[in-house]
């Protein structure tokens, strides 16, 4: 187990805060931008859900494929070998925009290239929390709360400034800004960020299946890994609307798209701020429960006819409640897997929840073009439902009578004998936090 967090831990803690905040907010603006950009060159909903998309099948793909690097990489080498690279990736989408060489086809190509970084980063950022916060639940909530909070912060701001910005300036200016923000925060951890901390875990390519063992078996991570499937189907394709709904229902612009975003960042922001004052009240897996469920019922909110405030008042309540239940659901979980599967297991798991983004995203164009809105909408609010009732199954006790045994996440997957046998697998590699 790791040692409670001392003075050295909490400012590398806040390098990694300071550090997303960066990135994420470069990420933001090109939220805006690039979907714009794609919208106004194109004037195909269609077409831009399907090029945002090849983003998310990268993320989904390499996910799965890139598992056992991040394990062997160690989440320090990760998090600065991904930030230089978006870094360089999304510069190349003025640079060729200028050059006159930015077909569609090419665009998708590159935010396939950036996307393929985004569920190894996220995995290394969780499992390099319980080196600086310890191994309780509520300690890592609050780590993981203000992981999110950074996240939410720049959701907030970045998305009305990317707004004003692509009026102003134009969307391939903007992305020269991404560029940048990933360039300063892939300086900055690989100043800040020791190399001794969190080090390499040596995985072979069993360590996947057995990382998949691990979340089939564990009814809460089997469930909850679901849940987050159904979830983040529903909010990409959300977040994919927002500039159509921003052009065509309320004849706004850009300005307009990344107001009803920085809403979702507002409330999702205010309900990280609100975590440990809940945790006061709530068990980490009750609060995850209870934010999701209220969730869904924001969902709801979206059928009634609303104008801009008003769809702004439901996002900020949806991100509220977002706020509220992600970093409790990302402590319990982490808590659950084995330290020697964690950036695998972690990894894998953004995979699976953001190939459910990927279907959001390309199918939320289509269907906007020929549904109603209030028809997607119902859409996606049943999808809501379902990763809800996940969540609650996940967090059930087991029934009395059923024998008492530590959770099955918490138990290497693969049984392993003390020395290796011609016959036999050597073991699992040793807990850094034993």
């Amino acid at each position: 187990m790791s040692p409670p967090p001392g003075n050295a831990s909490r400012g590398v803690l806040r390098t990694v805060l300071v550090a997303e905040v960066l990135s994420m907010s470069g990420s933001q603006l090109s939220a805006v931008a690039m979907p714009w950009f794609v919208l106004e060159s194109t004037g195909s909903a269609a077409d831009m859900g399907v090029v945002m998309a090849a983003q998310m099948i990268a993320v989904a793909l390499f996910g799965v494929l890139g598992a056992p690097l991040s394990g062997r990489l160690g989440p320090r080498r990760v998090l600065v070998a991904s930030d230089y690279s978006r870094a360089l990736l999304v510069a190349l989408v003025p640079l060729l925009h200028q050059a006159g060489l930015l077909p569609l086809p090419v665009v998708m190509l590159l935010l396939f290239a950036i996307g393929s970084f985004f569920a190894p980063y996220t995995a290394s950022q969780q499992a390099l929390l319980p080196f600086l916060a310890g191994e309780d639940e509520k300690l890592l909530s609050q780590a993981n709360a203000s992981l999110q909070g950074a996240t939410r912060l720049a959701i907030l701001i970045a998305p009305p400034v990317s707004g004003l910005l692509v009026s102003w300036l134009g969307a391939p200016t903007v992305l020269l800004l991404d560029a940048g923000t990933y360039l300063v925060s892939a300086l900055i951890l690989g100043l800040r960020v020791p190399r001794g901390l969190a080090p390499p875990v040596p995985t072979a390519r069993r360590n996947t299946r057995a990382a998949v063992q691990v979340l089939r078996r564990d009814r809460l991570l089997s469930c909850w890994t679901i849940g987050q499937v159904l979830t983040e189907t529903a909010w990409q394709a959300l977040f994919v609307l927002l500039p159509v709904l921003a052009r065509e229902q309320y004849g706004g612009t850009a300005t307009l798209a990344g107001l009803l975003l920085g809403a979702f960042g507002g409330g999702a922001l205010t309900g990280t701020l609100l975590v440990g004052r809940a945790l006061r009240r709530l068990s980490p897996t009750r609060l995850s429960v209870f934010g999701r469920i209220g969730q869904t019922v924001a969902f709801f909110a979206l059928l009634l006819s609303l104008n801009a405030p008003g769809l702004a008042a439901v996002l900020f309540t949806a991100g509220l409640l977002n706020g509220l239940s992600n970093g409790p659901i990302a402590a319990v979980r982490t808590a659950r897997i084995p330290a020697p599967l964690r950036s695998t297991a972690l990894t894998l798991i953004a995979a699976f929840g953001l190939t459910g983004g990927s279907v959001g995203l390309v199918s939320s164009g289509a269907a906007a073009e020929s549904l109603s809105s209030r028809t997607v909408f119902t859409l996606l609010a049943l999808c809501q439902v379902l990763a809800a009732v996940c969540f609650v199954l996940g967090a059930r006790r087991p029934r009395r009578g059923t024998a008492a045994h530590t959770p099955r996440g918490s138990v290497p997957p693969v049984p392993v004998p003390p020395r290796p046998g011609p016959d036999r697998r050597p073991p699992l590699p040793d807990s850094p936090d034993a």
